[in-house]
């Protein structure tokens, strides 16, 4: 339902829908800008509602360096949006080379500490870091209850990256009885998880890794992340041979009650710039959590955040460098790149957006049980849609601020009118003329959804209307990609494989994704935090007319008499 020259991401509630159906007032470009929150508000700029900012308490070391500890973890929770409270377990006297001392904090103190907060203060999630001795794990544990905390981040540091270690062996007894079977996501390192497990084994590849994940979840967390940084990886996800250099790094996590995994695979990045980057991740993994997202999601986003830290790290000290923080201020809850993740993954549009990319129409298209007639009046009515989708590439050439992104927008309606084209012979092979499909009424639901598109053009600006236009270009892609893989589309003697192919698999589809994606990405970014919710809005309101278009194909014709009729 979109022009060869466009969309996609990874898979991934939503509210009421939008309706292009009998008696339905068409909606305009407004309405779904009706109750955003203010530009100049923090607030728009995370999951949270409006009237609260997400909160984060971090108990953990002091490191003077600020790479590490609680310095790192304050600047993590910030650059997420977050508000950021602390209770000191240790102050170190470290630096990138090494740590050259020690002050454990009493734990009478760090009994005061937390609750002076609890007693006062709003606590969304909990994260732990150094925690220094038996007894002041002992006193956590007895806080975790007392204010019933249903979310702590547990990152088990045992021994610093510069090989110091942090936490005797009694401290390590009282983590594993007391502590871990109250945490929600545990997050170790491959270092860290075979002491807690008491093991020597090596790790030779993703299943080792697995087993070492589920092994970890039997000692009470609900969640496990296990890091493999310290295990570097072929292509082929087994270990690098001694000697070489590493490819790929893969991160497991681990659901303790469905049993199930999920494998993060992300480059390998040559660096020494790595200190704290267990502490910050942790942080960015609760400071997710305290915004809404879910537990894979929330580690998923935090993988990505702390691979650009890494990548833009400042090179500062003489050792084992501090990350980059704060790259860009990070002040969109998203890393580069990862937009479209973030708006298909929103707690108001993840609903519905799964309602439009696994819709019952998409399902019948799969297994070939969609009856020719309802088919045949979706490509009809895809057909004007295609007309009006040209019109807003055209649209969006006039709004465009570059010559490059005018011969993108005119590359696109050129790809439209070929694409139409192709929708002609399709109607054919369905004993459709073109005459037959030019003088097709237009459905509601098809005016709802283009006159709102164009609606945008017209009151926004070209970013906004690329928002607009995304649902469709992207969403058709991830459709034709789910059904290639889904076990119950039927390959043979299906009447709409064509269709299916042509938006999963075609090279010219998938490289007009490749490129709408980029151009997304890179306008979004460049337009500044102030704008999400505006965007989440536009996003949320033409993925809802998607599926109402789906609604219509299922359904049949849902016409208005006082529709005016659209010619050709």
């Amino acid at each position: 339902m979109v022009s060869q020259s466009q969309t996609q991401s990874r898979k991934r509630d939503g509210e009421e829908d939008i309706s292009g159906h009998r008696g339905a007032k068409r909606p305009r470009a407004t309405d779904a800008l009706a109750g955003s929150t203010p530009r100049s508000s923090i607030i728009n700029q995370t999951l949270h509602e409006p009237s609260k900012l997400p909160t984060v308490l971090t108990i953990a070391g002091s490191d003077p360096s600020g790479g590490a500890g609680i310095e790192a973890d304050l600047k993590v929770i910030t650059a997420h949006n977050c508000y950021g409270m602390t209770t000191i377990t240790a102050l170190t006297a470290q630096n990138t080379v090494g740590v050259r001392a020690i002050h454990y904090t009493p734990e009478e103190f760090v009994e005061q500490s937390l609750a002076a907060v609890f007693e006062d203060m709003p606590v969304d999630v909990v994260k732990t870091g150094m925690l220094g001795s038996a007894k002041t794990i002992d006193v956590i544990a007895k806080i975790i209850d007392k204010w019933n905390v249903k979310k702590l981040v547990l990152d088990p540091v045992m021994v610093s990256t510069s090989g110091s270690k942090l936490l005797p062996d009694n401290a390590i007894e009282s983590l594993l009885k007391n502590l871990l079977p109250k945490s929600f996501i545990l997050t170790p390192n491959v270092p860290e998880a075979l002491l807690l497990l008491k093991r020597e084994k090596e790790v030779e590849g993703v299943d080792d890794m697995k087993d070492i994940a589920a092994c970890l979840g039997r000692l009470g967390s609900r969640y496990v992340y296990l890091k493999g940084g310290h295990v570097t990886m072929t292509k082929e996800r087994t270990r690098t041979p001694q000697g070489e250099k590493g490819e790929i790094v893969i991160d497991v996590f681990y659901n303790s009650e469905t049993e199930k995994f999920e494998i993060i695979e992300k480059p390998f990045i040559d660096s020494k710039n790595k200190h704290g980057t267990g502490c910050s991740l942790a942080s960015a993994i609760a400071s997710n959590l305290a915004k809404g997202l879910e537990p894979v999601r929330a580690v998923e986003e935090a993988s990505k955040y702390i691979t650009y830290a890494i990548e833009t790290a400042p090179g500062f000290g003489k050792g084992n460098g501090p990350i980059n923080h704060v790259y860009g201020n990070y002040m969109a809850p998203f890393a580069p790149g990862h937009f479209l993740d973030y708006l298909k993954g929103h707690p108001k549009i993840k609903k519905v957006w799964q309602d439009y990319t696994r819709h019952e129409f998409v399902k019948r298209i799969g297994d070939g049980t969609l009856r020719q007639d309802q088919f045949c009046y979706y490509l009809k009515q895809d057909y004007i849609f295609l007309i009006h989708y040209a019109r807003s590439y055209s649209l969006a050439g006039s709004k465009a601020s570059t010559m490059e992104d005018v011969i993108v927008s005119a590359k696109n309606v050129q790809h439209i009118y070929e694409e139409s084209n192709l929708h002609i012979e399709y109607c054919k092979s369905f004993g459709i003329s073109k005459a037959e499909v030019e003088a097709t009424e237009e459905d509601n639901a098809c005016t709802a959804y283009t006159r709102y598109v164009l609606d945008i053009g017209h009151t926004h600006d070209f970013l906004a209307l690329t928002v607009a236009m995304a649902p469709c270009l992207f969403g058709y892609h991830e459709i034709g990609e789910w059904l290639l893989n889904d076990p119950n589309t039927k390959h043979k003697d299906n009447p709409y494989y064509k269709w299916i192919l042509n938006y999963g698999q075609s090279d010219s589809y998938s490289e007009a994704v490749k490129l709408g994606r980029e151009l997304l990405e890179q306008k979004v970014r460049a337009a500044g935090p102030d704008r999400l919710e505006e965007f989440v809005d536009i996003f949320l309101h033409a993925t809802k007319l998607e599926k109402d278009f789906w609604d219509m194909g299922l359904n049949g014709p849902t016409k208005d008499s006082s529709a005016p009729r659209v010619s050709f």
